[in-house]
């Protein structure tokens, strides 16, 4: 099977951008070993409403924390999320929120890790090519005119980069909190034995900033004729 990196489309016609966060989020730990927090940009699950909750509050305010800290709000959340997730430092929860600007496209990329669709092109996928998306209703405000109904797309963590991606050899997890730091190499290549079948979209668990689609997604958008994103082939090892 061949998988693809979304990366945003250029141009005038996809300027589309939000100022915003999700509801609530899991704060930062400081590691008092490797004296950071492990990277969990992107990690978002906006169908996980938490509004019942009564330990909620201690989720709405981003923040930094010490370590134990953010683990001891993240064993008091597991039990409220209804599916496997790493639940790394700075996790996000709820509806995103915020400001919307700029011109859309069908798919678009307002960060690297936060990836939207005009409602109209998640029915199409959906009636016409069989692509099934989780997805979330967003409560934005736009600052122009023109106004689109925007849907954020669930997208959960699965699969990892292969070690060929380091050259110089791949820096060796922290002993306490486990974050393994390292730059986001240019040339991507995933680690076959990490993928898991069935999954048309998803993030990688050692990178969350990445988005990756697998064939199946991308001959789908094409045929639609569905633009805002582009594709860029990633090998598997």
């Amino acid at each position: 099977m061949t998988f693809f990196e979304l990366l945003p489309a250029e141009g005038p016609r996809f300027s589309g951008f939000l100022d915003g966060s999700h509801r609530w989020g899991l704060p930062g730990g400081l590691c008092p070993v490797c004296e950071a927090s492990r990277g969990g940009l992107g990690e978002a699950y906006p169908s996980v409403d938490l509004s019942g909750w009564s330990q909620r509050k201690e989720l709405a305010e981003a923040r930094q924390v010490p370590l134990e800290e953010y683990e001891r709000l993240r064993r008091m959340l597991r039990p409220q999320i209804p599916f496997d997730a790493p639940l790394l430092p700075g996790a996000g929860f709820g509806l995103f929120s915020g400001t919307a600007t700029g011109k859309w496209g069908a798919l678009h990329l307002p960060y690297p890790w936060l990836l939207v669709m005009q409602r109209d092109a998640m029915e199409r996928l959906r009636d016409e090519e069989g692509i099934e998306l989780r997805t979330s209703k967003m409560d934005l405000r736009f600052r122009a005119k023109a106004v689109v109904e925007l849907l954020e797309i669930e997208v959960h963590p699965h699969g990892r980069l292969h070690d060929s991606c380091f050259p110089s050899g791949r820096e060796q997890p922290c002993e306490r909190c486990g974050r393994q730091g390292g730059s986001l190499p240019k040339a991507l290549s995933l680690d076959g034995r990490t993928l898991i079948a069935g999954q048309d979209l998803f993030r990688l668990e050692d990178y969350t900033t990445v988005i990756i689609a697998t064939e199946r997604f991308v001959e789908a958008v094409k045929r639609l004729g569905l633009e805002g994103v582009v594709f860029k082939e990633v090998p598997v090892v």
